[in-house]
């Protein structure tokens, strides 16, 4: 039989044994992705040690990042299993150049399981954690008393020693700079007879798990060094315990030895393996070349891909014309992966006549589908399908398609800030519209609302616009008595360390003297920091709020040093509108940013009554912080918002959309700084919030986006209170492009079911139904 027969005999065998193997989907071909010659310029090598089994991710800081084994030239290639060692290089590209680091897994000890050696690195990368792991050892101490350039072999009994007590470990960390955690115990250790455990691979399946393809030996009689099975084992955790399925992973009816140095990976919902044919079982090709086997959606059955070579054996080819004969063509090989697709294979190679390896990093093309209906898995040719209204928003609106990839895509995490009193809770004292967070002289200011009165508020009891004393037996408004939560309000502020908890520094903007703007209530400010000074822009109160509405203009403040003292312009910096405009009545939440040197504020109006009420975001520009303001002639630049938050975001402007309006509950950005698209839908978007955004007014073109900031909740109610009132609160997310936090992309959280019964139907519906259900029995 020869081996292309014996290639058949194995398929048959393996269906006569009882494993079910699945019909590919596609006649997927891993050699086209492959370029036809190979560059030396992506060679990854160390001029004293050998390179082999090398790893890339792109790490948090943008740079790229190869793990891989490294032992010393002088100890020969079989040094590998005494002398190895887990090693770090950092690149800016891809390809290279890679200058090494540091040492990831020395080293460290005979007492430790892997305290000689370290190899065969495979990283992963889960919820914002990398899991590397390898194959550690330790012999019995006889290579430390041997000089450095002592070759071992496969003669020496020390190796097989070494070899031997090979098991799995796996080691951790939140980033690819930092220290890994290692452990004392291995993660796959001997059991049942086997010699040892090593070469491990981690993919994480369709359904969740972590599966693993590994190797042991164990013992037989018609091979003296024991025989090599490759099996898989799973995981709900990357971190384990990994249980064998007891399935053989891509086994041979005639060879002990059937693939070796091999990776996995999931494409269009199945798995796909390229490994080495390591003893030329599967097929006429040279021994040691490249296979590829796929399996069904779970990695357990196996068959040999219809295109079944990848790599031929024997010689590589380079783009300078040059040929390099091997020994090891594409040993251990690993994928850079970019959104679960392959863009480069990393191989290891030992050329011929020669013990010194080194890695090659090999750019990939993407695979083009094959199916007429939408593919499986999202690739870069997707979008090239025809596409519905939806599936065409995915692909050419939002900055993913899914909201896990997603830089503008975040869920919130809230925290009750401490240090700010309440006064029990009895509602005269409260704080809300939060400015931004700015950092400086050690600790983070913000400035904020706050209103502090003999008693709560009253809301709105007289019909005409005069201060009045009593109506009747009620309690009315007047200059000591707020009609809302805002007014009477001055501006506070407080400085704090952490961002957790706030010390209270004292009033920042009072109120002025009638009948400047502001002489009612100066409220929800926000902070810009231009050529040197500060600018506190707040809404400026010239009547109670709730009167006839919450109408007001925009004043603003100045001040040499953060910390004061402040003064007032004495007059609207950005006015209403003119008669019969959108925002004739109110310019609220002034939020300034700078951009192209000028001063960009955006602010809210309410219009439309007296139908349905109908919130926009408007701009106004200047040259001075001062004014004048000129509005933007497309204002309102967005159509939804009763509370907002803006923030340099790349070259353009994003924003926290919250409640009111047809695009509510989004995330949108502007290029432009004026025309907005909706980037995100989320979840429990804080409300009131102004963020920590560092960039603000640096006017770099470059935003980097927020992690956290400061909102108010307006329904906190004391346990004597009548009355409910505001506090500040801290929110946490992910809008940042320098921040990778796989915890704030999750969605499709849970609610209470007394959360959705407390929104049951009124009086009136309860009626509207009885009466619809009499009809339908009046009319069968």
């Amino acid at each position: 039989m020869n081996k292309l027969n014996s290639k058949l005999f194995a398929s048959i065998v393996f269906i006569l044994f009882g494993f079910y193997i699945t019909e590919a989907q596609e006649d997927f071909n891993f050699a086209e992705l492959l370029p036809e010659k190979f560059d030396k310029a992506n060679i990854i090598e160390e001029e004293d040690y050998n390179v082999w089994g090398t790893n890339i991710l792109k790490g948090n800081d943008g740079k790229y990042h190869a793990i891989y084994s490294r032992w010393p030239k002088s100890r020969g290639h079989l040094g590998w299993v005494t002398h190895s060692e887990i090693a770090h290089a950092v690149s800016e590209n891809l390809t290279g150049p890679y200058k090494f680091k540091n040492l990831v897994l020395p080293p460290r000890g005979n007492k430790y399981w892997d305290g000689d050696c370290t190899h065969n690195p495979h990283v992963i990368e889960h919820d914002g954690k990398y899991y590397l792991y390898h194959m550690g050892n330790r012999g019995s101490g006889y290579w430390n008393k041997t000089p450095d350039n002592r070759k071992p072999s496969y003669n020496d009994d020390e190796w097989w020693v070494n070899r031997n007590n090979q098991r799995i470990g796996i080691a951790v960390t939140n980033d690819l700079n930092g220290e890994w955690e290692r452990f004392d115990k291995p993660l796959i250790d001997v059991t049942n007879g086997r010699w040892m455990t090593s070469t491990p691979t981690v993919t994480r399946r369709n359904d969740g798990k972590f599966l693993m393809a590994y190797k042991y030996v164990e013992a037989h009689p018609k091979f003296k060094n024991g025989k090599v099975v490759h099996v898989t084992a799973t995981s709900r955790s990357p971190l384990g315990p990994f249980e064998d399925t007891n399935i053989p992973f891509i086994t041979h009816p005639t060879a002990s030895f059937a693939i070796d140095d091999h990776v996995e990976w999931v494409y269009n919902g199945n798995y796909y393996c390229i490994a080495k044919d390591s003893r030329g079982a599967w097929s006429d090709y040279t021994d040691g070349s490249t296979m590829l086997f796929e399996g069904d959606d779970m990695g357990l059955n196996w068959k040999p891909s219809k295109n079944f070579l990848v790599i031929k054996a024997g010689e590589i080819k380079w783009t300078d014309g040059t040929v390099t004969k091997t020994t090891r063509t594409a040993d251990m090989p690993k994928f850079y992966m970019e959104n679960g697709i392959p863009k480069a294979l990393i191989i290891a190679v030992l050329p011929e006549n020669s013990e010194d390896s080194f890695s090659v990093v090999i750019p990939l093309k993407t695979p083009m589908p094959k199916t007429k209906a939408f593919p499986y898995q999202v690739t870069e040719y997707s979008d090239d399908y025809k596409l519905s209204a939806a599936l065409n928003r995915s692909f050419n609106q939002y900055p993913s398609h899914v909201n896990a990839e997603n830089e503008l895509y975040s869920q919130f995490k809230y925290t009750k800030l401490t240090g700010l009193d309440y006064n029990d809770g009895d509602a005269t004292v409260t704080r809300r519209d939060p400015s931004k967070v700015l950092f400086e002289d050690g600790k983070y200011y913000v400035w904020y609302t706050k209103r502090h009165t003999p008693i709560p508020p009253v809301g709105k009891f007289s019909k005409d616009y005069k201060i009045m004393e009593t109506e009747g037996d009620k309690i009315v408004w007047n200059d000591t008595i707020p009609t809302t939560d805002w007014d009477l309000a001055e501006v506070w502020y407080a400085t704090s360390k952490d961002g957790f908890h706030w010390e209270e520094q004292g009033v920042a903007v009072t109120r002025p003297e009638y009948p400047i703007p502001g002489w009612r209530a100066v409220a929800t400010p926000d902070i810009l920091k231009f050529e040197g000074k500060y600018y506190i822009y707040y809404q400026a109160f010239t009547e109670p709020s709730g009167v006839r509405g919450d109408y007001c203009p925009v004043g603003v403040a100045y001040a040499d040093n953060i910390n004061g003292p402040w003064t007032h312009v004495n007059d609207v910096v950005i006015p209403t509108g003119a008669k019969g405009e959108w925002d004739q009545f109110a310019i609220q939440a002034p939020t300034p940013l700078v951009h192209n040197g000028q001063i960009y504020v955006y602010y809210k109006a309410a219009f439309n009554r007296p139908g349905t009420v109908w919130s926009g975001i408007g701009l106004a520009i200047a040259d001075n912080p001062l004014g004048p303001f000129k509005k933007h002639e497309l204002n309102p630049v967005q159509n939804s918002g009763h509370e907002i938050c803006f923030f340099p975001w790349k070259e353009g402007v994003a924003s926290l959309t919250i409640r009111d309006g047809s695009e509510h509950f989004t995330i949108q950005y502007a290029k432009d700084w004026v025309n907005f698209d909706v980037m995100a839908i989320t979840e429990f978007m804080p409300t009131g919030p102004n963020a920590y955004i560092p960039d603000a007014f640096l006017d770099n073109k470059d935003g980097r986006g927020i992690t956290w900031g400061i909102g108010h909740f307006i329904n906190f109610k004391g346990k004597n209170a009548k009355r409910t009132h505001s506090e500040l609160y801290r929110f946490d997310c992910d809008l940042s492009l320098d921040v990778h936090d796989p915890e704030m992309k999750y969605h499709n959280y849970r609610l209470a079911p007394q959360f959705y019964f407390n929104l049951g139907l009124s009086d009136k519906q309860k009626k509207r139904i009885k009466e619809e259900n009499q009809k339908v029995k009046a009319n069968n």
